[in-house]
This record gives structure tokens, sequence and C-alpha cells, in this order.
């Protein structure tokens, strides 16, 4: 490791095919212009320039009103205009919206970003996909405002400041999370998901969410029976869609959900009598998180190829720790995937095989696995029954074991929930403050030592205060934070990072807008029909994959293998980086104030757990690569 703590990059072997360099400018008429190649457009004084264009995967359609730009997958365009494919994306999605204006973009699917820049007006429109996965980043420069598909390609324009954002990283040590728009840098925001984003030369820009599955009263309807028979053939059509994008390889785990989009990509490459798809499995040290055999299983019940890689073997001689951070330091944004250097070798071997699509069975536990916050709704309506039901479906499907265990999952997801709503109901004011003022005592004395850092840290904590009285209940508010936390958003654009380091597009079936809006609808009694979870998966699974014990099969968790590597390879690491001191400059972190914390057994309980430790390691090496 270098003295900076980042490994050189190693090059994949497989060059994207595609890179994420663009920017489009709107600004003053008469910009100057160092590229020939750049394509402008002008309106009463304001220009759009779209430059960079050449091996990117922009693709630009126009009329006498509107010019459209597309990147991304659109990965319902044949269903838009049958016949049409991804080349076609902007000259479909020009029509929609000439036909439809804004209420087109509730009809688009996929990771995908909108440009749309209204001739007549002189305004341009940002449009993100509904969950977030394309990447569409926005800065304010000395030509006006940019925007770009990556954070570093906007720092390096003049008038944009390339300071990290230290309120910001500040957060994401606290575990508090920025707010969704933010990024590591000070000055580059990102557009949020599902939000069409209006500018303009000399104004602020304008927001609005196009699409919320949510009703504003919190009160989901239900679906009927003939509804919920609907799930498997929509799950069906939301890999249809995905491998429409090209060959496909999937990261098959042992777990429900990548074999249930291994079943479904199996049955769409069958049924179109294409290339099989390839499973690509990491195998963990033997014990808890070891499953090998269901892997394997699937693999040879599906009739798929598969290439199975031991974790030690995956991660190389360096290390898990010390991989992912000469990773991360490289990334325009930090790489909070700890286990990305090990899937980066199964990626290879299917990059060298000619896939050019990565499925996962991300999104399936968001939205076919109940909360446990479901408790507080059920005992706060004197559902005695149904607490029970849940909890015995937490012990057979997430190992919850011993009445200890029972009665802290109570506590903190039924008990303190009733308790806080009761005492919003009767005092709401003091109520309010002495959970601000709780959750502000949360935070390490060694966290944010500038005053201006925490004094703008003081000032955000509201965001996190969730309502003490949610409408529509606990259960409802946790699902729809899935779609707004700014942790799901950063993971959904880093696996989108990730693909495209290696000539592949990353999708998410479980992520599909049309399986959201039907599975955030599914009753929590059918969840756990059986009395495990994700009946809707296990349901087919058991009876198409025989003999793997699906029908019984609970969570795997690997945190033990992860706090066993941040135990052993963290020391070296943080001593030979001689602590965080790139975060100490600019008022992150304190060193002065850990070290009193010296006499604590672990460096791991020095800085205050396994998570805190990574994020710390992972924030120094990044901030260090750009001092």
């Amino acid at each position: 490791m270098s003295a900076a703590g980042v490994e050189p990059a190693v090059p994949v072997a497989d060059a994207a095919r595609w890179h994420a360099e663009w920017r489009v400018t709107v600004g003053p008429q008469h910009l100057s212009v160092l590229d020939p190649a750049t394509r402008r457009w002008h309106y009463d004084g304001t220009e759009l320039q779209v430059a960079g264009t050449a091996g990117s995967d922009l693709r630009i359609a126009e009329d006498n009103r509107l010019v459209v730009i597309v990147t991304g997958v659109l990965s319902n365009v044949g269903e838009l205009a049958p016949g049409a494919g991804e080349a076609q994306a902007a000259r479909v999605a020009l029509e929609l919206i000439a036909a439809h204006s804004d209420a087109a973009f509730t009809r688009l699917r996929g990771a995908f970003a909108l440009l749309v820049w209204h001739k007549q007006r002189g305004t341009l429109q940002v449009v993100r996909d509904q969950i977030g996965l394309e990447p569409i980043f926005y800065a304010k420069a000395r030509a006006g405002w940019m925007v770009s598909p990556s954070p570093d390609v906007l720092v390096a324009q003049p008038g944009v400041s390339r300071d990290a954002d230290a309120v910001a990283l500040s957060e994401w040590l606290c575990g508090w999370f920025p707010a969704i728009e933010d990024t590591a840098y000070r000055e580059v925001k990102r557009v949020p998901p599902a939000t069409a984003m209006t500018l303009q030369a000399s104004v602020d820009p304008v927001f609005r969410r196009y699409w919320d599955p949510f009703p504003d009263d919190g009160e989901v309807t239900c679906l009927d029976d003939d509804e919920i028979e609907q799930f498997e053939a929509t799950l069906t059509r939301a890999v249809r869609r995905a491998m429409d994008t090209g060959p496909s390889a999937i990261f098959l785990s042992g777990g429900l959900d990548s074999i249930a989009v291994a079943v479904a990509a199996t049955d769409v490459a069958r049924e179109r009598d294409a290339q099989m798809p390839l499973a690509l499995s990491l195998v963990f040290p033997e014990g808890a998180s070891n499953e090998e055999t269901v892997q394997v299983g699937a693999a040879r019940l599906l009739g798929l190829g598969q290439e199975l890689v031991p974790f030690d073997e995956a991660v190389g001689p360096a290390g898990l720790l010390a991989g992912a951070l000469s990773m991360s330091a490289t990334w325009p944004q930090p790489m909070w995937n700890l286990w990305a250097p090990a899937y980066r070798a199964l990626a290879r071997r299917a990059a060298a095989d000619g896939r050019r699509l990565l499925l996962t069975g991300r999104g399936g536990d968001e939205w076919l696995t109940l909360s446990p916050y479901l408790l507080a709704d059920l005992l706060g309506r004197g559902d005695v029954t149904g607490a029970w039901r849940l909890l015995q479906m937490r012990r057979r499907s997430n190992n919850l074991r011993g009445v200890r265990s029972a009665a802290r999952l109570l506590w903190s997801t039924a008990g303190r929930p009733l308790a806080s709503a009761t005492l919003d109901w009767m005092a709401p004011a003091m109520w309010h403050h002495r959970r601000r003022r709780r959750l502000l005592a949360e935070r390490p004395e060694w966290v944010a030592p500038d005053p201006a850092v925490r004094r703008a840290m003081d000032e955000r904590i509201e965001r996190w205060i969730e309502p003490a009285r949610p409408a529509g209940g606990f259960y409802q508010r946790e699902a729809r934070l899935a779609l707004r936390h700014p942790a799901i958003a950063h993971d959904m654009e880093e696996t989108q990072e990730f693909g495209r380091r290696h000539g592949m597009r990353m999708l998410h079936p479980f992520w599909d807008v049309d399986l959201i809006e039907l599975a955030h609808r599914v009753p929590p009694d059918v969840l756990m029909k059986d009395g495990r979870s994700k009946w809707l998966l296990r349901r087919r699974l058991t009876a198409r994959l025989p003999g793997l014990g699906l029908e019984r099969r609970g969570k795997v968790s690997a945190r033990g293998v992860f706090q066993g590597l941040l135990g052993r390879e963290a020391p070296p690491i943080m001593e030979a980086l001689g602590g965080p001191n790139a975060l100490a400059r600019i008022g992150v972190v304190s060193t002065s104030d850990i070290e009193s914390t010296g006499q604590l057994p672990s460096l791991t309980a020095r800085w205050g757990g396994s998570g805190r430790l990574w994020t710390l390691l992972n924030l120094e090496t990044w901030v260090r690569q750009r001092a």
C-alpha cells in the first residue's frame, strides 16, 4: 500500500464500452467551446451545450420544440414502441413527452436519466429514474449550471470547488447520513430519485417529485387475491426487461432473492431460445455464511453454467480491506460496498465470457421482508396474536434466538416507538426537543471538532427525526424510507459504476417500478403465510428446485466475516496511514480526542464499531486521493 493508503489501480480485462465523462451546460449564450464536437442549442440569450459525447451512451433526438437526451437503460422502450430498441430510446421518449408532457415520466422504466431541453422556453429538465439507479449530478460552474453522471467531471470545471463536504462526511461517520442531494463534494449535488429538476441559466433549480407509490395519508390499499397472483408474472417481466440489455450473468448467492431472479432469467432465456445466464457465485469460508451447497444445487437444477470462486481466491493476497480502499479512492464517490473487490473477480470472469448484463437479487429484502416495526402497529391496536406470529417468523427466518433477543427486538421496534408516540401525543414540543437532544448526544466527541461543521450538523439533524406518529403506521414508514434514503441512492449509483468499469450494466429486477408498486401493497400476512419470510418467493422456488431446503431457508448473514476481517486487516492499514489526518485537516475528526480512548482493547472498539471503522478508513483514503 502506498503512503496515501491506496494501491495502484488494476485495469479490468474488458474496458467499458461507454464512459461517464460527458457534461451538459445551461448558461448565457456564446459560451466558449473548446471541443469542436460540442452540440449547441440556444434561446433568447440562454444556451445548452452537450460535450464529451464521443464514446458515451448518450442518445439524442429533437423536433421543433424539444431536444431529448437519454442516458442509461430505458428498459421498457420496446413496450412503449413495439420493435424499438435502446438505440431509439431518445426518439421514443421525445414522442411520449410531446404527447403527454411531464406525465410521460411515470411511464418510463429502467436505470435512466432524461435531459429535456424546451427550445421555446430556454429551460432544461433533468429527470432521474424512479429509484435512482442511473447516476446524475449537477453543480454551478462559471459557465452556468452543469450536469453530468460523474462528480469528478463536475469538479474539474472552472468555478466548481474540489473541496470535500466536511458536513456530509461527518454525518456519514455518525450514521445520520447526509441529505439525499448531498455528495462527498461540497459543491456537487445529486438529482434525487423520481425527481424532475428544472434549470435556467440564472435561476436556482426547481425540483418536483413525479412518482411516489405511497399516498400522502399513508393508507395503502392491500392487494386482493387476484392481484397477488400477478406477482410472479410481474417479476418475470422485470427480468425480461433487464435481459433486453444483452447476454446476462447473475450474482447467485444461496438466498431466495437471487435464486428467484435466476429462475426467471432461465425461463426468459428458454422462452427466447437465447444464451443461458451465467451464474456467478462467491463462496465464503466455512461457517454460517457458507452457501456453496445451495449455490451449486440451484445452478445445477436450472442448467446454468457457473463460476464458483472461493472468497480468499477472489480477494487475493492483499486482503479485502486493502482492495476495497484501493478501489474506493479512485471512484467519483466513496465506495461503500466492502465486498466489491471479491465480486470484481466474478465480474471479470463474466466480462471475459462476453456477458453484458449483471443481474442481482437486490431489493428483495426491502420489498418482501416484513419490517419488525410492524410489531408496533400490531401491538398498538391490540393484536397480540399477530405480534406473536411475527416473532415466530423472525425466529425461523432471521435467527432470532432466546428470550433476551426477543425482548430486545420487542423493545426497540414496538415498546420504544409506542412510548414515543404516546409522549408525542401528550407533549409534542417537549418530546420533539428531547428526541433531538438525545440524537445529538449520540455523536462521538471526536466527530466534527470544527465548530462550523458541528453547527451545520446540528441545524440539519431535524431531517433524521422521524415522525413519532407516522401517517399509515410504522410499517409503512419503513417501506417509504426505502425509496428516499440516501444510502439506497448511493448504493444504486455504486452498482452502476461497478458495472461500467467492467463493461456491463447492473440491473436489479426487484427494484423494477411495476414490481414495487405491486409488492408494497402485499398484505403482511401473505408475506409470512407459511410462518417464514418471503412466502411469495418460497412457494414457487420450493416446487421448482426441490431438495435444496428452500422451504426452511432463513437469512444468512456475513456479519461475522465482516467483523473478523476488520479486526485483522484494519490495524496495519491504520498504522500505515498514520491516522485519519486528511479528515482531521478538514474538520471531520479530532485525532487528539480519539487518542484519549487508547486504553480500549481494539482498534474497532476505539472507533466505535466495525461499521464506523470501515467508514473512517474509506473516507480517509478517498479524501487523501483528492488532497
